[in-house]
């Protein structure tokens, strides 16, 4: 059995992005996400910004709950503000209330340093998707740090999972990204297992996106 929860969806790229193309996966894969789930993210767009990962960006770069937040996890900052993944939980909870996808008090993402496999399938199995950080290989070199959607999964005839889809928006890291179509790529247990942190171990650093409920 498979389920992908992106099939016959856009596939978003940050290649394209006018905010930080080299360094949006954290938003883009949040996008790629949140429509998977279910959410009219073409709604996020505004006025300066149409592609709806890129107004989300510069959201959080902007917003001052987000930048406080940052403040407080790097005050040297080190590290941009989307890159922190409280910050960006945060951050997209934030804009999708402004932007009136879910209501004032509900948060359609859920952040957590510990989620087992069978809670992301769970989640994509009940209309959701989660956001995953790995290292992947890219170009010659070892690894490079990376964020990407996870939207599917399949199982086997007796219901053990075998395979996680996943939407990457820098494209098919089986080829090191010489390929830049990243949509629904198949990531296998042993891959998802060492490649999406915490690398080798059995529980993930995730997003959980729950289904987008109808207003």
């Amino acid at each position: 059995m498979e389920i992908n929860n992106s099939a016959g969806k856009p596939y978003y790229t940050q290649r394209n992005n006018q905010l930080k193309p080299g360094g949006a996966c954290n938003v883009t894969a949040m996008i790629a996400a949140l429509l998977a789930a279910g959410y009219a993210v073409e709604q996020l767009a505004t006025e300066k910004f149409r592609q709806p990962e890129d107004a989300l960006m510069d959201f959080i770069l902007h917003d001052e709950r987000t930048l406080a937040l940052w403040k407080v996890l790097d005050p040297s900052g080190h590290n941009a503000p989307n890159e922190w993944h409280p910050v960006l939980a945060l951050g997209t909870n934030l804009f999708l209330r402004e932007k009136g996808l879910v209501g004032k008090c509900v948060d359609a993402v859920e952040w957590g340093e510990w989620r087992s496999k069978s809670q992301i399938a769970d989640t994509i199995r009940n209309g959701g998707a989660a956001v995953l950080s790995g290292l992947f290989p890219a170009g010659g070199r070892k690894t490079i740090g990376h964020v990407v959607a996870c939207v599917g999964f399949r199982e086997d005839d007796e219901g053990n999972l075998t395979h996680f889809i996943i939407d990457d928006s820098w494209g098919d890291y089986h080829t090191e990204y010489a390929d830049h179509n990243g949509n629904n790529v198949e990531m296998s247990l042993e891959d998802f297992n060492s490649k999406i942190r915490h690398c080798g171990a059995d529980n993930k650093m995730a997003h959980l996106i729950k289904k987008a409920v109808s207003k």
